[in-house]
């Protein structure tokens, strides 16, 4: 098996002669574009699987409670705070301290202490336009809130604040240039089950719902896109294959899915599925089948077999309401047809589409063959539910699966068999090797890094893009030449459950030595690079 050297090289290299195309337009015109270029290293072994490492933090609800709302944990988020080349981590909790994971290489990390409070989703954003990234999380009972990056290079001192216009009450959240205009938008999600729990009213008032916030002139400009949601996920993605970011809003207890397409500097509520998950807890969209288009995976509460300890959760889903004929209560694969908003559902039937209770589910490229893999994250705490059980906790293995040739199928040599019982989680390249490892943040048990140690030659590629407030190119699509496929990533924030990803495209690229790569900026300028060497991590600066 191929292993890549230890060693690390950095080159610069001033790229002359890329073209760049406007959006809409047939004109051309040559981009600066600076291409700076690190080799990844090999990793400690190469091996079959995944190995398991515990991290220095638990998340926990307040007490011995095991009531369904803290049953649903919180969310991780991957990104270099300190800008020292490494990927550092940010855990939220429920109850306690929320933990910063400094990376000191070779998957050892510092911890220090965030803040005490119940927190849910986690974002790492240049949210003050500074070059340094910033931390941004929701509690589900409030704003959120913000902890400005102190610019210094150490992650002990961290101050929380507010966001400036931000008045709505958010549990999920998504950052995105939805205008390809060079700043940040916001769009956020409230779960309004637990805030008429917490409040024992049903009374929530205008801050509720979804909400999107665009930044225009310095301030964010909001329009309640839905007055009502139960917004576990939210992501922003290209749906409809027009190059621009859409919506997508995931929700809970019998409320439809949303979706809000661009059109026309406007937003269009449409929803193109047939099929849709019926509690969607996890939203992600990958180009699985290498065909240009994103497919989305959202989660569901269904069992491989017929499960007993489901008994009190099938009684509770047969007396809610049928609010359209498109839910139903399993995982769902939608899969669009070329060209148009016409959407199959590739789960049906498919070990896909009945995991356990499942939170995240993530696509990405695990083995670096090309082809991007999923994993499924899985469990649950409810004495109301659950209350029979050891515990109130219903224990359930992760779920791997490997994607060969664009069909995905159980994965069991990975070793990713986990019962920790996970919630938020994020794949990235924590030890600087070329291949994906992944993040979970468990409940009552530690948070957890599975070590990647599947091997195969890989690309990733970081932009730059100076001059605005999107400095990391958030809404980018990314584009590898392979052979007779084009590999397409898109650069975004949110994943999964509550969680975020570094804003970095990584591509599996089996025995490719050297690849073609196109990048569309959030503008709809086009940077080309030709016969870029794999095995390293490339940052193109505009």
């Amino acid at each position: 098996m191929h292993c890549r050297a230890r060693s690390f090289v950095f080159a610069t290299i001033v790229s002359v002669g890329l073209i760049a195309t406007a959006c809409g337009s047939t004109t051309r015109s040559t981009v600066a574009t600076e291409q700076t270029e690190v080799s990844t290293g090999e990793p400690t072994s190469c091996g079959t699987g995944f190995v398991a490492h515990d991290l220095e933090h638990t998340t926990s609800g307040p007490g011995d409670t095991s009531s369904t709302f803290d049953g649903t944990g919180a969310g991780v988020g991957v990104g270099d705070l300190d800008l020292d080349g490494d990927l550092d981590i940010v855990l939220a909790n429920l109850s306690g301290t929320s933990s910063i994971l400094e990376n000191n290489g070779d998957l050892n990390f510092t911890r220090h202490e965030l803040e005490a409070g119940r927190f849910r989703g986690v974002a790492i954003i240049n949210a003050t336009n500074d070059t340094w990234p910033d931390i941004v999380m929701t509690t589900g009972l409030g704003t959120p809130v913000i902890y400005p990056n102190p610019g210094t290079g150490q992650l002990e001192q961290w101050e929380r604040t507010v966001l400036d216009d931000v008045s709505a009450i958010a549990y999920s959240m998504a950052w995105t240039d939805l205008g390809g205009d060079g700043d940040l938008d916001l769009v956020t999600g409230s779960y309004n089950a637990e805030l008429t729990f917490r409040r024992n009213s049903p009374v929530l008032g205008d801050n509720t719902g979804v909400i999107l916030h665009e930044m225009e002139n310095g301030r964010f400009e909001t329009t309640r896109l839905s007055d009502t949601a139960q917004a576990l996920a939210l992501v922003t993605a290209d749906i409809d294959g027009d190059g621009a970011q859409d919506i997508y809003v995931g929700n809970d207890l019998a409320t439809p899915d949303f979706i809000w397409l661009s059109k026309d500097g406007g937003w269009e509520e449409r929803m193109p599925f047939t099929t849709s998950s019926f509690s969607t807890m996890s939203i992600d969209a990958a180009d699985i089948d290498n065909d240009g288009r994103n497919e989305f995976f959202t989660t569901d509460m269904a069992p491989p077999a017929p499960d007993d300890r489901y008994r009190e959760v099938d009684e509770d889903m047969a007396a809610m309401p049928v609010v359209d004929d498109i839910q139903t209560p399993v995982n769902v694969l939608n899969d669009p047809a070329a060209n148009d908003l016409a959407f199959s559902n590739m789960a049906s039937g498919q070990p896909i589409e009945t995991t356990g209770w499942s939170w995240s589910g993530l696509f990405g490229d695990l083995d670096n063959d090309g082809f991007q893999d999923l994993y499924v994250a899985n469990g649950m705490r409810s004495d109301v539910l659950f209350g029979f059980l050891p515990d109130a906790r219903l224990v359930e293995e992760n779920q791997a699966f490997q994607n060969i040739d664009g069909t995905l199928v159980e994965a069991p040599d990975w070793a990713l068999n986990a019962t920790e019982g996970g919630r938020g989680m994020t794949m990235a390249d924590l030890d600087s090797d070329g291949d994906l490892d992944i993040i979970i943040n468990n409940l009552d048990t530690p948070s957890r890094v599975f070590e990647n140690q599947l091997c195969g030659n890989s690309l990733q590629v970081d932009l730059t893009w100076t001059g605005t407030e999107n400095i990391d190119a958030l809404g980018a699509t990314v584009a590898v030449e392979l052979g007779d496929q084009t590999l397409t990533r898109e650069i975004t924030s949110s994943r999964g459950y509550l969680s975020s990803a570094p804003p970095v495209a990584h591509f599996g690229l089996g025995d490719a030595q050297r690849v073609d790569l196109t990048v569309t900026w959030p503008d709809g300028e086009i940077t080309r690079a030709t016969n870029v060497a794999t095995n390293r991590v490339v940052t193109l600066t505009r």
